[in-house]
């Protein structure tokens, strides 16, 4: 019995040692698992990401050089107006001097051509205007551009400073899980093998104890038995030396004289009987 109880008591303690280290495994296991989720997912978050910033990158690049073109483009036409503007301001001027110097019958044909020139400076001068206005914004949108394509190009060294860790993480947690997998597989057997090994030993217990309180109950019940059966003796001869020392009573007394007295008379009756048969007859 007491072996047996030993025995439970170590087949407890081995299967309490077996769990702990199957759950310690298990959450190693566990967090391995997460580890390479999460480095998968962040790699594929890092490729996803790449692939929309270059896209972001390419729209961005296409529209700063239509931009940087228009701006080009209105360089030149501002170049091209500021010579005309230059030419009709030198024809303006000769135009002057000639309705200042020149022959009467001209002047009203300079007048008319002094008209019509002032009138193209000033479409000149409005057309200079517009495309400054044109080029101030254009700045303005390149500027912008090259900012957001600045943080683009940022986001994207990054992304690719980032790549190398969460390779190297998911390579490691793809090494533990390889390792961890087989262990906690093992000990989970071995956690089965005790608990069964554990239970067939607790029931033998159970049977073995089962056994002692039944036969327990028996030796308690034969001394219950067997204090009765004292119990009984004693009360008989307590009642009959009660019995035996208590007076009787006056009709008790009565009884037993009128007894007595009925036994004499019955002896001495036998007595005269027994005279009469042995005296001799007289003749």
């Amino acid at each position: 019995m007491a072996s047996l109880e030993a025995l439970v008591r170590s087949y407890r303690v081995k299967k309490a040692e077996v769990v702990k280290l199957r759950r310690k495994s298990q959450n190693n296991l566990k967090e391995a698992l997460s580890q390479k989720r999460s480095s998968s997912s962040g790699l594929a978050s890092i490729e996803r990401n790449k692939e929309s910033l270059g896209r972001k990158m390419g729209h961005v690049a296409q529209l700063l050089n239509q931009y940087l073109a228009q701006r080009e483009s209105i360089a030149r036409l501002k170049i091209a107006a500021e010579e005309r503007l230059r030419h009709e301001q030198d024809v303006q001027d000769s135009t002057r001097q000639q309705i200042e110097y020149g022959p009467q019958e001209e002047k009203a044909a300079a007048q008319d051509r002094l008209k019509s020139i002032e009138e193209k400076i000033a479409e000149l001068h409005a057309e200079m205007k517009e495309r400054e206005a044109a080029e101030g914004r254009l700045a303005r949108q390149i500027e912008e551009l090259e900012k957001q394509k600045s943080r683009l190009g940022l986001q994207l060294k990054r992304q690719a400073q980032n790549r190398p860790g969460l390779v190297e993480r998911l390579r490691s947690s793809a090494q533990a899980e390889s390792s961890l997998r087989p262990k906690v597989e093992s000990l989970v057997k071995r956690e089965v093998q005790t608990i069964r090994t554990l239970e067939s030993a607790e029931n033998k217990l159970a049977v073995v104890q089962a056994q002692r309180r039944k036969a327990k109950r028996r030796a308690v019940k034969k001394k219950a038995k067997r204090r009765t059966a004292r119990r009984k003796v004693s009360t008989k001869a307590r009642t009959r030396t009660m019995t035996a020392t208590k007076k009787p009573s006056r009709k008790m007394r009565r009884i037993k004289k009128s007894k007595r007295t009925t036994k004499r008379r019955a002896s001495v009756s036998r007595s005269r009987r027994r005279n009469t048969k042995t005296r001799p007859r007289r003749r």
